[in-house]
């Protein structure tokens, strides 16, 4: 993509989303008067869209802008910006449409690998949990029987004293 760094020059009158640079910079961009540019502030990454006026009257290397341009950019005046060719709105969507594909292709990935190791970690800590549980029902239900076993005989005995040595069962 075409594009040029010139240096920003605060406009005498306001215009915003208007900018004046020198008609020599138009074959650089490849464009005509009346096309669009963006204006990208390297460090920060804003963008500033706006329309251009070709203009003799300024020198080459300068770009001539609106101050609620400057502001929207955060720069300020004799600080360099990018100058690139405003795409058509198509490839603008297109591009928006296949980073948000890829995004979301990225992003089920990493949603399917981490459900997964959660479901992988469920599977053992239940199985893990299974063999605990079968353990303490074991001891419990050893405890019952011993329990039952004991009372079987106290009963035994209590009956026997109660009725005498008659019953002999």
């Amino acid at each position: 993509m075409q594009e040029v760094r010139l240096t920003l020059r605060k406009r005498a009158f306001p215009s915003q989303g208007r900018v004046r640079f020198n008609i020599a910079h138009l074959p650089d961009l490849g464009i005509l008067e009346g096309d669009r540019v963006d204006l990208i502030n390297e460090t920060t990454k804003k963008s500033v869209t706006t329309t251009v006026i070709a203009d003799t009257m300024v020198r080459q290397g300068q770009v001539r802008v609106s101050e609620e341009d400057l502001k929207a950019l955060g720069l300020n005046d004799d600080d360099e910006v990018l100058v690139r060719k405003t795409p058509p709105l198509q490839e603008k969507i297109k591009k928006a449409a296949a980073n948000a594909g890829t995004s979301l292709s990225k992003s089920a990935g990493k949603l399917d690998d981490a459900i997964r190791k959660t479901a992988g970690g469920v599977k053992t800590e239940a199985a893990e949990t299974a063999v605990s549980a079968k353990k303490e029902t074991k001891k419990v239900s050893d405890r019952i029987g011993k329990a039952a076993v004991k009372t079987a005989g106290t009963v035994k005995k209590t009956v026997k004293k109660a009725t005498g040595s008659r019953d002999n069962r």
